[in-house]
């Protein structure tokens, strides 16, 4: 019921916005593209994915997780395929959690002779809690990283923001350091709960990347990179339509409508970007047909990944995803040592 819900919301946007633009306006939008400035854009993105891969293994090695970085590049790719076909935008987190908890536990058969799996009677080993571990950070780290820009750009912003829009960044702000001052109520919350407590092994690898504080600087910095580079990503694509938005307003504008996505009444922020873009660009006089073209071709960008993302799924020798029982695990892939991704050693 939930994912027609969404669907509804999302339907009811685009239909808003469909019958309040003027789309020979959004065809002259898309006619005046510099496409250079576009295919800049997708480099530039498809770039950051290298980073972001980097910021994964560095997260899956703080939890012991093994694998390469092309391992975690590919997996990348593929999780961004399935975020863009599934009707929720955590599906491809999903998949990646899968395939990481896969890869460890055969990488394990093949170096211990443990038969391990990832799922047994209902619940995940803790192989399978690490490499959930390692996404869920990932995606956190991430918004975290998000947020400080948006504050960064909001302080440095020379045009006068609306306060509207200040109380909106201030707020995400406020929620970000709730959220960070409540991470040491982990070890308390580990420290109380029963050692059979099923969310134990959760805990247990929260704690243990929590410690790891060198590593976990490292990877705060590379999300900043990658946030960055998103800015400038939405910065290369305004320039390209001709769009009077001061660079730093990007800083403002992309984290605000990126958290905007994420609220859950609408099909993997369908209607909700578009309309977003197209609230916080009207005080900068951007017309909503030019708001609209700059989002479609953001949206753009990041379906061309994630269709390289299905070739990578189709081509790429990766076992079909599927939540078979452990006594099926040998269907999903074979014996194939391909994607095999190894236990790290001591020193990491």
């Amino acid at each position: 019921m939930k994912k027609y819900g969404r669907l509804l919301g999302s339907v009811i946007l685009a239909g808003l916005l469909a019958w309040r633009l003027d789309w020979q306006q959004v065809a002259a939008a898309f006619m005046q593209l510099n496409v250079l400035y576009w295919f800049s854009a997708l480099v530039l993105y498809l770039f950051t994915q290298g980073i972001s891969a980097a910021r994964w293994q560095m997260l899956g090695r703080m939890l012991g997780l093994g694998g390469c970085w092309r391992d975690y590049l590919r997996l990348y790719f593929v999780g961004m395929f399935f975020n863009l076909v599934l009707p929720t935008s955590v599906g491809g987190d999903v998949v990646r959690a899968w395939y990481l908890a896969r890869g460890e536990r055969r990488a394990g058969n093949a170096s211990d002779g443990s038969t391990a799996v990832v799922y047994a009677s209902g619940a995940l080993t803790a192989s399978g809690w690490a490499a959930f571990l390692s996404v869920l950070a990932d995606r956190l780290n991430g918004l975290v990283m998000l947020i400080v820009v948006a504050c960064m750009a909001t302080l440095c912003c020379p045009t006068p923001l609306p306060g509207w829009i200040g109380a909106i960044v201030a707020g995400m702000g406020a929620a970000c350091l709730l959220g960070l001052a409540g991470l040491p109520l982990l070890r308390w919350l580990r420290q109380g709960l029963p050692a059979q407590q099923r969310l134990m092994p959760l805990l247990d690898a929260a704690y243990l990347c929590l410690r790891d504080r060198r590593r976990l600087v490292g990877v705060s910095l590379l999300s900043l990179v990658v946030q960055l580079a998103n800015v400038v990503l939405a910065w290369l694509v305004g320039e390209g339509l001709g769009l009077p938005v001061p660079p730093l307003y990007y800083g403002v504008l992309l984290p605000v409508v990126s958290i905007l996505t994420l609220l859950p009444i609408s099909l993997n922020g369908m209607g909700l970007r578009e309309a977003g873009m197209v609230l916080l660009l009207a005080p900068l006089h951007v017309s909503a047909a030019s708001a609209v073209t700059l989002s479609l071709l953001l949206f753009a960008i990041y379906a061309a990944a994630g269709l390289m993302g299905g070739v990578v799924y189709l081509f790429g020798h990766l076992p079909r995803c599927s939540m078979e029982a452990p006594g099926n695990a040998d269907a999903l892939g074979g014996n194939s040592d391909q994607g095999r991704m190894r236990e790290p050693s001591a020193a990491t």
